[in-house]
């Protein structure tokens, strides 16, 4: 089952609030990226993240017009700036990844398990999170 999300920012808050709280082990394979607020989606240059296992942990990576970029793992956590909801943080402080991108903190929560996530891109800035818009996760088949 195939799902567009559209709306305004409080449309999509209230779609991230009543997702469930996915696995961090869900997340495997494929997905492929649409910014849905502020941010030009990148969807027609074929942007998708890919997930995997690494040791115990699940990690991954960033793929637009086949380059790989941002690299990141994946944990449980708390958006402590949205009621404390649980969510998965895709977290890009890694060491291979250039300053800029080790900012990025995803929040995924799960709309439809093992196909449809909705996720908030912010960005660490001065020790603070700051919320960057919506995008959602689709797994690629």
């Amino acid at each position: 089952m195939k799902m567009r999300l559209l709306g305004k920012d409080r449309d999509l808050k209230h779609i991230f609030m009543t997702a469930t709280v996915p696995a961090v082990t869900e997340f495997n394979g494929e997905y492929l990226v649409d910014m849905l607020t502020v941010w030009p989606s990148f969807k027609r240059f074929s942007h998708r993240k890919i997930f995997y296992r690494k040791g115990s942990r699940v990690a991954g990576h960033n793929v637009i017009l086949n380059k790989s970029w941002g690299h990141f793992i994946v944990e449980q956590t708390l958006c402590k700036n949205i009621h404390s909801a649980g969510a998965a943080l895709i977290n890009y402080n890694l060491k291979e990844n250039s300053l800029l991108v080790r900012g990025i903190r995803d929040h995924v929560r799960c709309i439809i398990k093992d196909d449809l996530y909705i996720g908030r891109f912010n960005h660490m800035f001065c020790g603070r999170l700051c919320f960057l818009g919506y995008f959602s996760l689709e797994k690629i088949k």
